[in-house]
């Protein structure tokens, strides 16, 4: 491939600050805060004597009753073991990292952790973090509420020296012993991820259909993806804070790039399993992940050169008939309980896989 795609998408995080900082949607939104001074609301949500954020002095809120899945120092303690674990992950490399990501990790997001060791060849390694100097500290945002129904719930926050707020989601499908991170993405700058119940009482949990809002998470997510597929599908009206145009873009910049080699498609589609909190005024937080696939249709007698990011994965190095390259997208949504738009407040794309020949 002359150029490709993936370039597209190591740019997008810089597209993206531009984005959000300018309104480039046309959405009137108002101009980004610094990055690192976007600590969402709900860090103070987590807090157990926490209160409504902008409420009145005057206002009395109804108290929420429940109790949560997870006693709050216990899930404090799992959120820091796991996040210590995933630092593991990052510092360390090849097999040796394989027990640390299972430990840590569950579903897609352990081999999107995988796939992310392998691409440092190319993309080089993070910093290494000496977890004893600079430990993990964790804010537990929010917890599934008893519901007698699983999976357990936990949404957590880390704050990095640099760069903006990072939202992880913890599961178990059992036992408290049992918690993976299954979802994580930075959040966009100039985001709220809101205020959730009192950590000691748990959070409400939208496990099927709509609930208490407009629509539902599924039906959202699915518009969206459809939204940035390309050739582009139905436009649908959320904000996105940059991100679907930076998407669009990107791909038809590509596809004109490759126009005379290749045709090329990009489709988005949702996973099954999305997790889903509602906040304290009734609104929700919605987190789930797509599956894109970007396929390189090769013309008759033409030929590609694929970059080094497909071949980390895939030892083809001319691709004459098709290529593909799959790439996970985590995304996360705050959903209105009205007809308003919903908002995108966080986002990570990572490259899984290719396959060509």
């Amino acid at each position: 491939m002359k150029s490709s795609r993936l370039a597209a998408v190591a740019a997008l995080s810089s597209v993206l600050l531009v984005s959000a900082c300018s309104g480039s949607e046309g959405d009137g939104s108002s101009s980004s805060e610094d990055a690192s001074a976007s600590q969402s609301s709900g860090g103070g949500g987590g807090q157990d004597d926490a209160q409504s954020s902008g409420a009145d002095d005057d206002t009395v809120t109804a108290e929420a009753e429940g109790v949560a899945s997870v006693d709050t120092d216990e899930a404090e303690a799992i959120a820091a073991d796991l996040l210590t674990k995933a630092a593991k992950v990052s510092n360390g490399d090849g097999n040796e990292i394989t027990s640390d990501a299972k430990a840590a990790y569950r579903g897609h997001a352990y081999y999107a952790a995988l796939a992310a060791d392998q691409l440092e060849e190319i993309e080089g390694e993070p910093p290494v973090r000496d977890l004893i100097t600079d430990p993990v500290e964790p804010t537990v945002l929010a917890i599934s509420r008893d519901d007698g129904e699983f999976p357990l719930l936990m949404l957590v926050q880390t704050v990095p020296e640099s760069g903006p707020p990072e939202l992880y989601v913890m599961a178990s499908p059992d036992e408290p012993e049992n918690f993976r991170i299954v979802w994580w993405a930075p959040m966009l700058p100039g985001t709220d991820i809101g205020t959730f119940d009192r950590r000691t009482v748990g959070s409400p949990i939208l496990r099927e259909g709509a609930g208490d809002l407009a629509r539902s998470p599924q039906k959202v997510y699915a518009a969206l993806a459809d939204s940035i597929d390309y050739p582009v599908g139905e436009p649908f009206k959320a904000k996105t804070n940059g991100y679907a145009p930076a998407v669009r873009e990107a791909a038809a910049e590509q596809a004109d790039e490759v126009s005379e080699q290749a045709e090329l498609t990009e489709s988005n589609e949702l996973r099954t399993r999305m997790y889903t909190f509602y906040r304290e005024d009734g609104s929700a937080v919605s987190f789930a992940a797509l599956k894109r696939e970007t396929e390189f249709d090769v013309r008759d007698g033409m030929e590609l050169t694929p970059p080094e990011s497909f071949l980390v994965f895939n030892d083809d190095e001319a691709i004459t008939g098709r290529a593909r390259l799959n790439t996970y997208v985590y995304m996360a949504l705050a959903l209105p309980q009205d007809d308003s738009r919903p908002e995108m407040v966080a986002v990570r794309e990572q490259l899984v896989s290719a396959v060509g020949s």
